[in-house]
């Protein structure tokens, strides 16, 4: 089931996405790679974390950083992704 996701201005979002956590098999947490792994992102990857379920980490939007240095943006993805995976490990407890 893709629910609405968190964090929109639609309170109720939230609310369904958490609800229906219980009853999933698999989780994609897809956080974004100009503003990756947020505070509240955190947050909920740690609530999501009492579920017990499978979770794989999707970040989104790497494009954005191709702009950036004369390498495609490489060692900019780069640093997104080592500092999700580092975050990720630190609250799960297991390198994603």
């Amino acid at each position: 089931i893709d629910t609405p996701g968190t964090n929109s201005t639609w309170l109720d979002h939230t609310e369904r996405t958490m609800r229906l956590l219980p009853s999933a098999d698999l989780i994609l947490f897809v956080t974004s790679a100009d503003r990756p792994f947020s505070d509240s992102e955190r947050t909920l990857l740690k609530g999501i974390q009492a579920f017990r379920k499978n979770i794989v980490i999707v970040v989104n939007k790497m494009d954005i950083l191709e702009m950036e240095a004369g390498d495609h943006g490489q060692q900019a993805k780069q640093s997104v992704v080592d500092f999700v995976t580092e975050r990720s490990s630190e609250l799960l407890g297991a390198r994603p």
